[in-house]
């Protein structure tokens, strides 16, 4: 079960919408109710569209309420790559359509009374001296495109760095009351919002001629944007070989020195960190690892381990975990999903960086949508995507996903269900077949069918945060089988009842 973050106290509970009953007509139907579902509303509202919005669960409850809220250009280092990679014209591209993001999105922010908006400093940093020339590269390639970036040792961090890229000038803000406040104006403009309403899967019903079917009615729409962070409808396009899932880990500490800006490590070193104050407390981040990946080492634990040696007088007020969609070249994927239809939109693969991605796939699927030209959208194209050239990236996680696929498969079971102690999970037999299992504090049992209903990926026991975690393309469920992360549509099949004497009871 995930825990809930910062942002998701009792005073930012979600607006109330009621599920979608009937069918209704459209102009834009957005799938996906969290910030890049929200702001694409709000780019298709500016253009003179009816637009409804549906969310499977509640509104800004998945992806949108566990990030760290940095609204910022600088997305690692990666500029530097672009240039060498995708070539001067794309990367300017890229790096105008992140500039224009953040502003964007800070103007609608100071639109939004009590967001917790402020401006801050974004930094980049490196502690091995060897990398200190890939800084001094990201800061040349930063300036040359347009950026005014410094490379600097003085930071506010609790060691010392060999140096560290700055972007000044960034910003940060409390996701869900952005959000909500976003939805409230929406929807008294007349944007139609649904909740519990999951739109079914175009290959059980096609959404060629502009129909989405949900469990509760069906929406025809001139157009269907897909904002729903891993594209469900992901086969048409080969998604699940184009995008991989990862997941980080945050801890919310008090009584840490006040911080003068955003800090995120350079992802090649060994456990880079993520610093990001708010208000009186100080978010720190890592131990991030590819979902389904090292379930049975507690990454909570390690993190406050490092809390304690960075800062031994905070202390830790809340934990949470976030999920995002990496892809090979670092940059999303946003405009037409032509493989399902002219009509269908799609936008993933935001890297770790979703508050500033979410902006600009927001104005371009909006401008796609009305079939405005937009100059930035080259960069972001589906269609860009060639597995053959873009060789090391592809080449790893393929293998990495084939050997999850049979690995999980070959290996054996882990005893009986009468074995598992209170707290625990694992794969386990029962007359013959694999069971998952999972037996709560009070001593119930729980036990599901452990392969992926995406693909059938065999599924690992996520220890740190009690889920069934898919290694392949990085679906998530809890002990009872429903879906906490897509792509998944399905939830798992109930595991066979094991015997009395393996749930643990005296016959």
């Amino acid at each position: 079960m995930d825990h809930p973050s910062i942002w998701q106290l009792p005073e930012n509970a979600p607006p109330h919408f009621s599920p979608l009953s009937g069918d209704l007509e459209t102009d834009a139907l957005v799938i996906g109710g969290g910030m890049c579902g929200v702001l694409t509303a709000h780019e298709l509202k500016e253009r003179g569209l009816t637009v409804t919005v549906i969310e499977a669960g509640e509104f800004g409850q998945s992806v949108t309420a566990h990030t760290t809220a940095k609204i910022t250009a600088q997305h690692g280092f990666l500029y530097r790559s672009l240039l060498s990679g995708t070539g001067e014209k794309e990367a300017r591209r890229y790096a105008a359509a992140a500039r224009r993001a953040v502003e964007r999105l800070a103007a609608l922010a100071q639109e939004m009374p009590g967001c917790d908006f402020e401006r801050l400093d974004s930094y980049v940093y490196v502690r091995e001296k060897e990398n200190v020339s890939l800084a001094r590269e990201e800061t040349e390639a930063a300036r040359e495109l347009g950026f005014p970036a410094e490379l600097t040792t003085e930071t506010g961090l609790p060691f010392p760095v060999a140096g560290a890229v700055r972007f000044p000038d960034q910003a940060a803000f409390h996701p869900l009351k952005f959000l909500y406040a976003a939805i409230d104006r929406l929807s008294g403009a007349g944007v139609r919002f649904y909740s519990h309403t999951r739109a079914l899967h175009p290959e059980k019903r096609g959404w060629r001629d502009g129909v989405v079917h949900t469990g509760n009615g069906s929406i025809r729409a001139r157009v269907i944007l897909v904002c729903t962070h891993f594209p469900f409808m992901d086969k048409p396009g080969w998604y699940f070989a184009r995008v991989w899932q990862q997941r980080s880990y945050v801890l919310a500490l008090k009584d840490a020195p006040p911080l003068d800006g955003m800090y995120i490590g350079y992802d090649q070193e060994e456990n880079p960190y993520s610093f990001r104050p708010y208000r009186d407390m100080l978010l720190l981040g890592g131990r991030g690892h590819k979902t389904g990946h090292e379930g049975k080492h507690n990454h909570f634990e390690r993190l406050r381990q490092a809390a304690g040696s960075f800062y031994p007088g905070a202390s830790p007020l809340l934990e949470w975990s976030a999920q995002d969609c990496m892809t090979h070249d670092r940059i999303p994927y946003i405009g037409a999903y032509k493989q399902l239809s002219d009509r269908v939109f799609v936008a993933t693969g935001f890297n770790k960086w979703g508050m500033s991605s979410s902006m600009t796939a927001a104005e371009l699927l909006a401008d796609a949508a009305v079939g405005t030209e937009n100059p930035y959208a080259s960069a972001f194209s589906p269609e860009r995507f060639d597995p053959w050239l873009k060789g090391k990236s592809f080449v790893l996680q393929s293998a990495d996903m084939l050997a999850d696929y049979i690995g999980g498969y070959m290996k054996l079971p882990e005893g009986t269900a009468r074995e598992i102690v209170p707290g625990e999970g694992r794969i386990v037999e029962h007359d013959g077949e694999r069971v998952g299992a999972y037996r709560d504090e009070e001593g119930t049992l729980y036990t599901v069918k452990p392969f992926c209903t995406h693909l059938g990926c065999p599924l690992r026991w996520n220890a740190d945060e009690k889920s069934w975690d898919c290694p392949c393309h990085g679906s998530r469920y809890d002990i009872t089988g429903h879906i906490i992360n897509n792509p998944a549509v399905e939830p798992l099949r109930p595991g066979r009842s094991p015997r009395k004497e393996e749930r643990g009871i005296s016959p």
